[in-house]
């Protein structure tokens, strides 16, 4: 690949990526001038993972899953679950090799798999990038559409790994600061500080009493056929649905599926009115309005948290030193080491097989998604391992540092660029 080939993906990429980080600061100077409260920053945020997020999903997996493409999200759920595994993996064996923290291994385990890639393909979008890998006679929004759907299914799958497996990587700190009781409510407590910090429930009391029956008749319906397993296995087939998040996202998942799959209700749902989508321009548009205020507003809110974290820092009198071999670890991790192996990887398949389709959008998306700064669960899982206040502080500056450094995405979003763009020219 030429020199000059380079230089326009890159500087798009750069300014998508600088883009991303002006929004979330411009969350983090709202929090500094007092114009947002923090009461006000979990609402937003509870609103954003069990409304909006909800609404984005259904709407573009229904919309962009049919028939036709339905092949298309099962490479999606197999790279999403094994490279979430690798980097649980390589996040114990780094821990144990450098003699890191505990934190460290779901820090490298889970990036930000949600808010953070659908808008930088919305700045993408705006530089012009993406015309490198789009097909003939196809628009970017059209990619750009079909992008988000492969995001958010990873997205809910990563998330869904992080509930199953994320209490249990600090089972060996909890054991040693609590007692048999606390522990036997792990997942209780994991749950409520994660409902503190970005799940506030927002419904109210009579629609969280309705949902609550729902949900109490679909774990029966799970718990008799988990009967069915050794305990063991029950334990694990039946973890997911104990988490708010999960249920919400398999439940969105599956409407959406539906919606996308069955002939009829994909017609009335996402096609034209004189075609016979009857709840096209009110209904599904109505969603799609909701759902599309996800991205801006979480990456915004993620500022505002992270002016929450600085402030409580100066308050509090931290003065720890930076964890620069942590941050070190981290970054390698998820901005040097993934990148290369998901680019070269995906790369290598879509090139010399037909496993991974003929959709560029799709090699694009399975490059980046490993990629990216680390979800910020990690703090939840620092306050159910009650860490100490010194150890809190050092997380946070670490997400903050890691966020200030997401930038250098730029030089995976121009390898992945370049890398579907030669996959492409060679299949025409």
């Amino acid at each position: 690949m030429p020199s000059q080939g380079l230089v326009t993906p890159f500087l798009g990429a750069l300014q998508a990526c600088i883009s991303v980080l002006l929004t979330m600061c411009y969350g983090f100077a709202a929090r500094r001038l007092n114009l947002i409260h923090e009461t006000t920053i979990n609402d937003m945020l509870g609103l954003g993972v069990k409304l909006l997020l909800p609404a984005l999903l259904i709407v573009h997996l229904g919309e962009q899953l049919h028939l036709g493409t339905a092949m298309n999200y099962i490479p999606v759920i197999i790279w999403s679950v094994l490279y979430t595994t690798a980097s649980i993996g390589l996040g114990h064996f780094l821990s144990r090799l450098l003699g890191l923290p505990q934190w460290i291994i779901p820090t490298c385990s889970f990036n930000n798999t949600t808010s953070l890639p659908l808008l930088l393909l919305h700045s993408l979008e705006s530089v012009g990038s993406l015309k490198l890998i789009l097909r003939h006679g196809e628009t970017t929004s059209s990619a750009i559409d079909r992008a988000q759907s492969y995001f958010l299914v990873c997205g809910v799958i990563s998330k869904t790994i992080a509930y199953i497996v994320g209490p249990k990587m600090l089972q060996d700190r909890e054991d040693s600061l609590s007692t048999p009781e606390e522990r036997h409510h792990t997942p209780s407590m994991l749950a409520e500080d994660e409902q503190l910090t970005e799940e506030t429930s927002l419904l109210p009391q009579r629609a969280q009493e309705a949902r609550t029956s729902a949900k109490n008749l679909i774990r029966r319906l799970t718990h008799w056929l988990g009967s069915l397993f050794a305990h063991r296995v029950k334990q694990e087939l039946l973890a997911p649905f104990e988490s708010p998040f999960a249920d919400m996202a398999i439940l969105c998942t599956i409407v959406g599926a539906v919606l996308g799959l069955v002939p009829s209700l994909h017609r009335a749902f996402f096609f034209n009115e004189e075609d016979g989508g009857i709840f096209n321009a009110w209904l599904t548009a109505s969603i799609r309005n909701i759902g599309g205020l996800f991205t801006t507003l979480q990456i915004f809110m993620v500022g505002c948290k992270l002016g929450i974290t600085f402030e409580r820092m100066v308050a509090e009198g931290h003065s720890s030193r930076i964890p620069v071999k942590a941050i070190t670890t981290i970054f390698l991790v998820r901005l040097v080491v993934w990148p290369a192996l998901s680019v070269s990887l995906i790369y290598g398949l879509a090139k010399r097989t037909w496993l991974l389709g003929d959709d560029p959008m799709l090699w694009f998306s399975m490059m980046l998604m490993p990629v990216g700064p680390p979800a910020l669960v990690i703090s939840g899982l620092a306050e159910l391992a009650q860490a100490s206040e010194m150890e809190k502080m050092v997380i946070a500056q670490t997400l903050t540092i890691m966020y200030a450094l997401s930038p250098f995405v730029c030089f995976s979003i121009t390898g992945a660029l370049k890398a579907s763009e030669a996959v492409l020219q060679g299949k025409r």
